[in-house]
């Protein structure tokens, strides 16, 4: 289960901005469900057939200077608590924020559990950007809608906080100012940052190490990260230039707690230069230092180990006896893993973490043969045609007429020159 702690910089900066002189009314309004900082009923799996334990709707929910109220749609407004503890709001109808009179609504964040996510802003004067989770704005009063999604499976707005700036109103809507942001030579001193802050990062030959549903993985010469939210980038692309980001991380469990970067309300790819990079370096792992936080979203490479699949999952695992999952989340193809149960491979690929476990996202598979000692390259889609040595080395799309003497391996099959 994923928890994102989205905390926007902006929600630590405005409390602070209140002692500022040029933002002295801005005030901020924590809806904190995960914590349930406002003491609502909540319901758990125990009361499923209790249909209005944890409803909101109806009520008057106050915060600082604004009001939250809640009427149900298709599905209700409810607190709930999952087995494993997660507590959140459940949204299957609209929700409406308003302001004291002279106030007004500049900015709402969102902390979403899950990508869970789908309101709509029917009133108000401001625009929502749904894939970030903000809406900004100048509004006495905004209503989220969740009926578009609330009629189809499991597409309740699960909200884990909210997060409501107000000013007074007929001010200009706040936005942050450089200054407002921690300056990041490289990763490493991103990773370094609190949780909530928003930096202004500068990649220097920053290469994507794979992208998914779930983000994009960045590494550069001082270490690794994943934007937990979208950027247009492709595999083996190189990044430099500034972006900006908040400092995240995903609370899988208390023992896996996993560094990460959101998406900040000013993040775009303007600053950033792009260029499609040759297939990237991976860093030689012992598999059995694998397993650590500090080895995420790092492109890696192990060697001589043993594919296994127990139940339905593939699966490599430490001298420990811990398991490391296999899993082609990032769908470059080009190998068979059930072809390659119960033998000895290299793998190279993104160190993540998936379903609760450790995890690496392969982008190539070698089948290690010890009779021959010739590996069977299974490569990225992205290779076919390409013509490797025996001992795995990549040469390119070459004549093969041009080749010294020896053996060879094309689109997965040996050949000899002569």
């Amino acid at each position: 289960m994923k928890i994102s702690t989205k905390l926007s910089a902006l929600a630590l900066l405005a409390g602070a901005m209140m002692s500022m002189n040029a933002h002295a009314e801005t005030q901020e309004n924590l809806y904190d469900f995960a914590n349930n900082n406002l003491n609502l009923e909540v319901a758990t799996p125990a009361d499923w057939e209790n249909p209005t334990l944890g409803v909101i709707s109806g009520l008057e929910i106050r915060q600082g200077d604004v009001v939250l109220t809640a009427i149900d749609g298709a599905k209700v407004n409810r607190m709930w608590r999952t087995n494993a503890g997660v507590q959140y709001l459940q949204v299957g109808g609209k929700i409406t924020i308003t302001a004291d009179e002279g106030r007004a609504i500049t900015m709402v964040n969102f902390d979403v559990q899950n990508y869970k996510f789908f309101l709509e802003a029917q009133e108000g004067n401001g625009a929502l950007d749904a894939d970030n989770y903000v809406w900004t704005g100048n509004s006495t009063s905004i209503t989220f809608d969740n009926e578009n999604a609330a009629n189809e499976y499991n597409t309740q707005s699960l909200l884990l906080s909210m997060t409501v700036y107000t000013d007074d109103a007929n001010e200009n809507t706040y936005s942050p100012t450089e200054s407002e942001y921690a300056e990041c030579a490289n990763i490493d001193e991103f990773l370094a940052l609190e949780v909530g802050t928003a930096a202004k990062l500068t990649l220097t030959n920053a290469q994507v190490n794979g992208t998914y549903w779930g983000g994009t993985f960045l590494e550069d010469a001082s270490g690794a990260v994943q934007v937990t939210a979208s950027i247009n980038v492709n595999r083996n692309d190189v990044l430099n230039g500034v972006i900006y980001l908040v400092r995240a991380q995903d609370d899988f469990d208390p023992d896996h707690i996993i560094p990460t970067a959101e998406n900040d309300v000013k993040t775009s790819l303007d600053e950033v230069t792009i260029t499609s990079g040759n297939d990237l370096v991976p860093t030689l792992m012992n598999i059995d230092d694998l397993p650590n936080a500090a080895n995420m979203s790092k492109l890696v490479k192990v060697e001589n180990v043993t594919v296994t699949k127990p139940s339905r999952f593939f699966f490599i695992t430490t001298s420990q006896g811990e398991n490391i999952q296999l899993v082609d989340q990032m769908n470059v193809g080009g190998y068979d893993l059930d072809a390659l149960v119960d033998k000895n491979v290299t793998v190279v690929g993104v160190f993540t973490w998936n379903m609760m476990r450790w995890a690496i996202f392969p982008t190539s598979v070698v089948e290690e043969d010890a009779n021959t000692a010739v590996k069977t390259i299974m490569a990225d889609q992205d290779a076919d045609g390409d013509v490797f040595t025996i001992t795995g080395i990549n040469l390119g799309k070459v004549d093969i007429n041009t080749l010294p003497a020896g053996f060879y391996i094309k689109n997965g099959k040996k050949f000899m020159t002569r």
